[in-house]
């Protein structure tokens, strides 16, 4: 089934980034990071920030330069991603942005889930995954992006997947 075959690829490339972005956060002070070890997709990334036990969700965007962030609340009918998580982070990684640096957005899950609800009106939700069954919010950088802090990667200084 070519659904199942995209969900396995899109699923390991989405884990390679895990695998980057735990080694940015441990460069940048966070500590005993591991991935998930329960393998039970509650969160993507455990460790520790400044000391405190921290959980991240970590999303990587590929597609072409939409200037949208792609976050999912529904799958089938059933609360999903960011509706499901139990990480206190959601990073979004855009890789598609520019030729020379990976963008990561930050932003604690509380307060982009209160960003999403208290502008839900002015968001566009789509559907998308396979079989069109995941409910998408996208949310305009553009008009958003003070709401996250950003960081940057340069990327020739890692083997980034395609």
């Amino acid at each position: 089934m070519a659904t199942r075959e995209n969900f396995k690829k899109d699923l390991s490339w989405g884990e390679k980034w895990e695998k980057i972005i735990s080694l940015h956060l441990s460069l940048n002070g966070c500590s005993n990071l591991d991935l998930n070890p329960e393998k039970n997709y509650k969160y993507d990334l455990i460790g520790k920030e400044r000391g405190v036990p921290t959980k991240w969700e970590v999303k990587s965007d590929k597609y072409p330069k939409t200037g949208n962030m792609a976050v999912e609340i529904r799958d089938a009918g059933k609360p999903s991603g960011i509706s499901k998580t139990e990480a206190d982070v959601f990073v979004y990684n855009f890789t598609n942005i520019s030729d020379k640096f990976v963008y990561l957005f930050f932003i604690n899950v509380k307060d982009l889930k209160a960003l999403i609800r208290d502008n839900f009106d002015k968001l566009r939700v789509v559907n998308g995954g396979d079989n069109n069954e995941a409910e998408i919010v996208l949310i305009p950088m553009k008009r958003f992006q003070s709401h996250f802090r950003v960081e940057t990667m340069k990327k020739k200084l890692w083997d980034l997947p395609e």
